[in-house]
């Protein structure tokens, strides 16, 4: 200390520069000092203030009590200590914490008061702030709609809400300082731990996921979780925030519905199964019908006789189409349909189908047509099966329902690109046409545009229903336009690939028509004496088979099997040179008879041809991935078996 300034002089300019306002006034409580802090609190300077009174500068008021309560403490005890509020130059409110105490001098006696006084209200705001936001946070914590719940970092809770005490039907006290994985579903007791971990490492800090909880009442609580990390400023991990939204009556609806869904699957399965069946079922004993009538047709009979067998045979192929149709459509509907897509002869397929319908035409005395474009590509890839069907079914309506006039089939080709083609087909007819109150309804399975007793038109309402169907797994669309009593017009197209000048040998089928149709020579099947096992297990169709066989062969050497595993023996046994082989047989079926007899490679070069009530071609596809060599539906038609064993067993074949 310099030993030349007073010591007052000393104290005063200490004052002076200290922190906080120290305000010096008489016993009047007028003032007498002011130092830099209070001029920068307050906003006046010294020469302002000097001889005034604090209660006209400061406008002091007293947070807790009143001036004269503070006055009187002050002189009881001699200092005073509280938060007041005061103003500054500018009208603004200050908060202040004020200490207040008597100054004396060297004898004790009392010649004024100083005040020492801090300004807090930037402090004040941030701590109002402060208990408003955990206010705030308490409100929401507390009233949220869902549970929520602070856990330390061992998942402990810290803080559980109303709701999830509700929720797990536990009170506060009881999950307080608990493992929250006391209370959940044993198998995902450990899930928390997994994302606890991951999100430490600074991974999945916000993570939703699913888990169960077991309640007071002891029941299973499906919670959807959301998890998220709370660090410190430094990122040091502090505690979870998790919320409970519980989900139960959603899961059990989910539940329910995914049960419904299995039913409704395994009743569309029971259902396509027992179609499928009853195909087979139909099938068997209208094999018999149709053969018979065939074989009949090969006797001596009179005109009438010959009339009622056609009839007959007529009415069999109509009741084996509506099973087609059926069968189809148990297919569309369990997605079990797939398209064989080959290469395929268009004008063939356009030819067979016209062929199909040519004889009802004539007899309707309809002109059915075929308007061919130049352009129109010779070989495309496609399921030449499912075209033909497409064609079949729109030109069979187009005939059904014209009595008198025309039907015209067109096919416009538009090139996309160098090997693809957009074909638009049109069928278009003269008859009665669609009534505007039937045309949402005519894809519709089952429905017909005459349903009523005085129906003139069969069928069994599936054709458009599948025809669409068949359309749409080809990628391509359907549209209709017709007027009532004028006709109607159905178009739809498909995009396919195309082969210019493709040097494509034809299928098997057309291989064999070609064959029968150009070499036929009925007498060099008389000549031959094959061997030929004919494995089925029904009575009926075993007997109709050798009667057509020996109808072309007639001394054919025939061997029988009614399972499998007879098949298998005799094949070793007796090696026939051609093998009839059912599809579905007791104890043994065909494909594994066939995959048997195939095993051993002195039987590589027997011809083996599949017989099954089912022409869908994913069994093709089987009985050929076993090693079959070809396929005959039930019913057998008598010129199929024709071709299959001319082409097998003729002569030159055998020798």
């Amino acid at each position: 200390m310099d030993h030349n300034i007073p010591k007052e002089a000393y104290s005063s300019l200490i004052l002076q520069y200290f922190y906080d306002a120290v305000i010096v006034t008489d016993l009047d409580f007028r003032i007498t000092s002011w130092n830099l802090a209070a001029e920068r609190i307050y906003g006046h300077k010294v020469e302002e203030v000097l001889g005034k009174s604090t209660v006209d500068i400061l406008q002091t008021v007293v947070l807790e009590g009143d001036r004269e309560t503070s006055i009187a403490q002050l002189k009881s005890t001699g200092i005073w200590q509280g938060e007041v509020f005061q103003s500054a130059k500018d009208g603004s409110k200050l908060k202040i914490r004020s200490a207040v105490s008597f100054l004396k001098d060297k004898d004790g006696n009392t010649i004024g008061v100083i005040a020492i006084n801090r300004d807090i209200t930037e402090q004040n705001k941030i701590q109002e702030e402060l208990a408003e936001s955990e206010e705030r946070f308490r409100m929401s914590f507390e009233n949220a709609g869902v549970g929520v719940c602070l856990l330390d970092l061992d998942g402990k809770f810290l803080r559980v809400n109303k709701k999830l005490q509700l929720m797990l039907g536990y009170k506060e006290t009881e999950l307080l300082g608990r493992a929250s994985k006391d209370f959940a579903y044993k198998e995902d007791q450990n899930i928390f731990y997994q994302y606890r971990e991951s999100a430490l490492k600074g991974k999945d800090v916000d993570v939703v996921y699913e888990k169960r909880y077991i309640s007071k009442s002891n029941q299973v609580l499906w919670i959807e979780i959301s998890n998220s990390l709370v660090r410190d400023r430094n990122g040091s991990p502090l505690y979870f925030v998790v919320h409970f939204n519980d989900i139960t009556d959603r899961k059990n609806a989910e539940l329910h519905l995914l049960q419904a869904k299995k039913e409704a699957e395994r009743a569309n399965q029971a259902k396509s199964d027992f179609v499928a069946n009853m195909s087979h079922e139909i099938r068997t004993p209208l094999n018999g019908v149709i053969g018979f009538n065939e074989l009949l047709m090969t006797t001596k009979l009179d005109a009438d006789q010959k009339e009622y067998v056609k009839n007959a045979i007529s009415s069999a192929h109509g009741l084996l189409g509506i099973i087609n149709d059926i069968l189809d459509i148990s297919k569309i509907e369990a997605g079990k349909l797939v398209l064989n897509e080959t290469v395929s002869n268009l004008k063939h397929i356009i030819k067979d189908s016209l062929g199909v319908l040519q004889w009802k035409a004539k007899e309707k005395n309809i002109q059915l047509e075929f308007i061919e474009s130049n352009q129109l590509p010779e070989w495309i890839v496609v399921d030449a099966t499912r075209l033909r069907q497409i064609l079949i079914n729109l030109l069979g309506n187009a005939v059904k329902f014209t009595e008198k006039g025309s039907v015209t089939l067109k096919i416009e080709p538009e090139l996309v690109g160098n090997e693809k083609m957009n074909l638009k087909f049109s069928i278009q007819d003269t008859g009665i046409g669609i009534p505007e109150s039937h045309k949402t309804k005519i894809f519709q399975s089952f429905w017909q545009g005459e349903s009523n007793s005085t129906r003139r038109f069969g069928g069994t309402g599936l054709g458009l229903r599948i025809t669409k169907s068949l359309l749409e797994l080809m990628g391509g669309e359907i549209e209709f336009s017709s007027v009532e009593g004028k006709g109607t017009e159905f178009r739809f197209s498909i995009e396919t690939f195309i082969l210019k000048n493709a040097n494509v040998t034809e299928e098997k089928n057309e291989n064999f028509q070609r064959e029968i149709w150009e070499n036929i020579n009925q007498s060099k099947l008389c000549e031959v004496t094959p061997s030929i096992l004919i494995a089925e297990d029904n009575l009926m169709n075993r007997d109709l088979l050798k009667r057509m066989i020996l109808k072309y062969i007639p001394n054919a050497n025939l061997l029988e099997a009614e399972n499998g595993v007879d098949a298998v023996r005799m094949v070793s046994a007796k090696k026939p040179e051609m093998i009839f082989m059912d599809v579905q047989m007791p104890e043994m079926d065909g494909l594994e008879a066939a995959t048997i007899i195939r095993n051993d490679k002195s039987n590589q070069q027997i011809p083996i041809i599949a017989l099954t009530a089912g022409a869908l071609y994913e069994e093709r596809k089987k009985c050929f991935d076993v090693g079959m060599d070809h396929f005959l539906t039930k019913p057998i038609d008598i010129l199929a078996l024709n071709q299959v064993l001319y082409h097998y067993l003729n002569p030159s074949k055998l020798e």
